[in-house]
């Protein structure tokens, strides 16, 4: 077999369109096949990622007329995975999270280095054999995931986060569409510390459930443990007194996580900010759900990742 990377010349990202089937094969800068002719780049972050790489074509590659543009993006055939690069953490065994259906796991493209994460919702997993989850939906159409594409896979459990990659063995469009992911032999598991809080601005409710007196509130400080909550007026109440905090977490392009969280107030001061007087209330969460915390910690680290 030729040496890929003989007679080859540069592509530039002016020559690629997110979303656009491609003309010729491209490689990276080792002669490794990053996308067959015919295929597309999902997004113009896959497409960032691949030319800041190093991009190449061959050089008499005969350029295919291009057909029309799918209405779905496909999700382009990753790089062979050479079993090096391993995510951060301590290595446990994937049936130890013992996941539920119904979970999101949030799964990211090998090839972006940059990117939205996709969610997609645990329907169920075969131990050794292979995860089942629904295509992630982007703008209210399912995904177009070629077999063998390469992802990097996140879920949230109690204050850790649990990292993996896998392939995409095979995908499905009947009964609905859903892939199969190749089962992982390890996950690994990093500790996140629930001090660590997301600054927001994110409209909300606070509601006495004796009374069932309501006020809109603003949320502006975020973690896995608590709040801070502006307030449009003083609440009278005693320290440690219950209340029902309801707010919405976006968690990507369609789906939102709708949290309605028992918290206890820890604190609240009212003090003067340029010249108008701010009330804020300080509460902790009690007992929050499983998919509550996952989309508030994942908030939270998507933050931090942004300021590392």
């Amino acid at each position: 077999m030729s040496d890929p990377r003989k007679n080859t010349i540069p592509v530039h990202a002016s020559e690629i369109e997110a979303g656009k089937p491609l003309r010729w094969a491209v490689y990276d800068g080792n002669g490794v096949l990053l996308l067959k002719e015919g295929m597309a780049p999902a997004t113009q972050a896959q497409i960032a990622a691949m030319v800041a790489r190093g991009l190449f074509r061959q050089a008499d590659s005969h350029a295919r007329h291009n057909g029309p543009r799918p209405d779905i993006p496909p999700m382009g055939l990753g790089p062979r995975d050479d079993g090096k690069a391993k995510p951060a953490g301590d290595p446990v065994q994937f049936d130890d999270l013992a996941l539920q259906p119904g979970e999101v796991l949030q799964l990211h493209s090998a090839l972006e280095v940059v990117g939205t994460d996709m969610l997609a919702v645990l329907i169920g997993y075969l131990k050794s054999r292979a995860i089942v989850v629904a295509t992630p939906v982007v703008s209210g159409k399912p995904l177009l995931v070629k077999d063998g594409a390469l992802f990097n896979v996140k879920t949230f459990s109690g204050t850790s986060l649990f990292s993996f990659r896998t392939r995409v063995l095979v995908s499905h469009m009947q009964p609905m569409p859903h892939l199969h992911l190749e089962y992982p032999g390890l996950v690994y598991a990093t500790k996140i510390r629930r001090a660590l809080r997301a600054l927001v601005d994110l409209p909300a409710t606070l509601q006495d459930p004796v009374s069932g007196n309501c006020l809109n509130v603003v949320l502006k400080d975020l973690s896995a443990g608590g709040a801070k909550l502006v307030l449009p007026e003083p609440v009278a109440c005693p320290q440690n007194a219950r209340f029902l905090v309801g707010f919405r977490v976006r968690m990507g392009d369609d789906l939102e996580e709708e949290i309605r969280a028992d918290v206890v107030m820890r604190g609240a001061e009212s003090r003067t900010e340029k010249g108008a007087t701010v009330h804020t209330m300080g509460v902790q969460f009690k007992d929050l759900s499983k998919s509550a915390s996952l989309a508030i910690m994942a908030l939270v680290y998507r933050q931090q990742l942004r300021k590392g």
